[in-house]
């Protein structure tokens, strides 16, 4: 199939991906990285789409450019993004409206948002529980915070704090054709599902829903046979008790109490 085909341009459509990315991948890379959108955006597109509706006040936190993966963001009443990644904000055609800041201050009213998404973030964070608290102080009284991010006890995250970062943009930017700023230091201090969840806890939150998934087999897209085996066995990984807890996603949500206390 080649990359003019017009099923791949249905596809691209749909996931609303740049125009030249079937030209910068190639069909057979492209195609498999739809699968792992599919896999990994797909689940927590769908959990946000149990949260969002068209009243949501939603701040996307460490958004840079935006995700179209997630439409479920779209449906949102005002989705505000934010990040330090000014370059990357100035590209965000997803959100409403863009504040440059840190997510350990926020530059917003307490109780401001219904819902805060957080999608590959925490991981880059020094100090997650004080962004935590943050995040807890400008959520309205019932509001959801949903993260998405890479598990500490998962090979992907072993291996990726062995690579130097240098090396880790540029293999980067070789597998997906992505902008080599946009791979950022990470600190993994947030970066296990126990830990998470307590920091969550003392931030105030109560815990929803934790899920673990796939999806260290995108860095093996390179070779289809190996990446499909690959995600095989991730899949696999996830329903074994013993093993899940290794798995290379942590996807969550957790919700303010409507009551100060009821944590």
């Amino acid at each position: 199939m080649n990359a003019s085909s017009p099923k791949l341009s249905q596809d691209k459509r749909s996931l609303a991906v740049p125009d030249d990315i079937v030209a910068r991948l190639g069909a057979r890379r492209y195609r498999l990285l739809m699968q792992w959108i599919r896999d990994v955006n797909g689940a927590f597109d769908a959990a946000l789409s149990a949260v969002i509706t068209d009243k949501t006040i939603l701040l996307d936190a460490g958004c840079s450019r935006g995700d179209p993966d997630l439409p479920a963001i779209a449906k949102a009443k005002c989705a505000v993004g934010c990040d330090t990644d000014l370059p990357g904000l100035r590209a965000n055609t997803i959100a409403t409206s863009c504040v440059a800041s840190p997510l350990e201050t926020l530059p917003f009213r307490s109780e401001t948002f219904d819902v805060i998404v957080c999608k590959f973030v925490i991981e880059h964070v020094p100090a997650p529980l004080t962004v935590f608290k943050e995040f807890w102080r400008v959520l309205r009284p019932g509001g959801v915070l949903a993260v998405l991010t890479p598990n500490r006890l998962s090979f992907f995250a072993f291996i990726s704090t062995a690579i130097p970062h240098g090396v880790k943009q540029t293999v980067k930017s070789w597998l997906f054709k992505s902008h080599e700023e946009d791979t950022f230091r990470t600190y993994y201090r947030a970066n296990t599902p126990w830990t998470l969840d307590r920091l969550m806890r003392e931030a105030g939150f109560k815990r929803e829903r934790v899920e673990m998934l796939a999806g260290m087999w995108a860095f093996f897209i390179f070779n289809t046979p190996l990446a499909l085996l690959v995600r095989a066995i991730e899949r696999a990984q996830t329903h074994v008790p013993l093993l899940r807890e290794c798995s290379t996603h942590i996807m969550g949500l957790w919700r303010k109490p409507l009551a100060v206390g009821a944590a």
